[in-house]
């Protein structure tokens, strides 16, 4: 279940939407309830993203199993059922699911993070019953490949100066040595990359807060609570839509930026209704390439 969505309330104000989120929450006249309101809308916008691509989209550790066969050069050719891979932890592979042999520390190839081969290392111990070294090419055999996946979408869990040379997140998961990830706080917007000496803590539930070293000091200082994210622009795009959809009224077209566009408020090229259709079209296309193929 996401608990933190993808967009914060901050990132969401910020964004060129002109829609009114003072009143939410009517007759409420407490901003933290108007932003904690607001946050609600965005889980669900959260959620529908994944929904609409039928996988998660936040970084997780996935156990998959499934029957396969090795190929004539003895590797596994696995299509992994949540995308992209971020790593791999264990592949384990037998003629029955009761006695497995677990490879340590396999050799994966990753195609994008969306398919895998992998090398299990003929001529180690096997478990399987009457066969001498593993199973060869052809051989259907289970397998248990135990992965983390898609994205990393977090927060800041505490403040942090300018040049700072790490940041505590509330969730580390999938974070890894080297990568850049992007911090989205409203006039202090910046990217940062992980330091290659970081080592990725094993994963949790629920998640601990981690300190997070940087391969560079930060320019800016930060609030706890900012996104901290590699989510794809037209992802966290996707959401703002869907969630502005969701606060349109019908008056609102009066007002429209952008009339005869996909991102019309309410003329939406051939769509007639005053509604936030439009948008919810155009996050939709924004996704398509985001989605479980299967």
């Amino acid at each position: 279940m996401i608990v933190t969505p993808f967009v914060s309330a901050a990132a969401f104000t910020a964004h060129p939407t002109y829609l009114d989120l003072d009143d939410l929450r009517y007759g409420d006249a407490s901003a933290p309830d108007q932003i904690a309101e607001l946050t609600n809308l965005l889980l669900m916008a959260s959620a529908w993203a994944e929904g609409y691509c039928e996988q998660p989209l936040l970084a997780h550790q996935y156990t998959q199993r499934l029957r396969t066969r090795f190929g004539r050069d003895g590797t596994l050719k696995i299509h992994p059922d949540h995308t992209p891979v971020i790593t791999v932890t264990s592949v384990a592979y037998g003629y029955t699911p009761t006695a497995l042999t677990t490879i340590a520390n396999p050799g994966v190839w990753s195609e994008d993070g969306r398919n895998l081969e992998i090398t299990t290392g003929a001529g180690g111990p096997w478990s399987g019953s009457l066969q001498f070294g593993p199973p060869g090419a052809g051989c259907p055999v289970h397998v248990q490949l135990v992965y983390t996946a898609a994205y990393v979408a977090t927060t800041l869990s505490a403040a942090a100066l300018a040049g700072a040379v790490s940041l505590s997140v509330t969730d580390p998961t999938g974070i890894q040595p080297g990568a850049p990830y992007r911090i989205w706080e409203p006039g202090a917007e910046e990217s940062v990359t992980v330091s290659g000496a970081f080592t990725p803590p094993a994963v949790t539930v629920p998640p601990a807060a981690t300190a997070v070293p940087l391969a560079a000091p930060t320019v800016f200082a930060h609030g706890a609570g900012h996104d901290f994210t590699n989510f794809e622009h037209d992802m966290r795009l996707a959401v703002v839509n869907y969630a502005a959809a969701s606060l349109l009224r019908p008056d609102t077209a009066a007002e429209d930026a952008y009339p005869d566009t996909r991102m019309a408020s309410g003329t939406r090229q051939t769509d007639t209704r005053k509604d936030g259709s439009g948008l919810v079209d155009e996050a939709e296309r924004l996704l398509e390439r985001f989605s479980r193929k299967r």
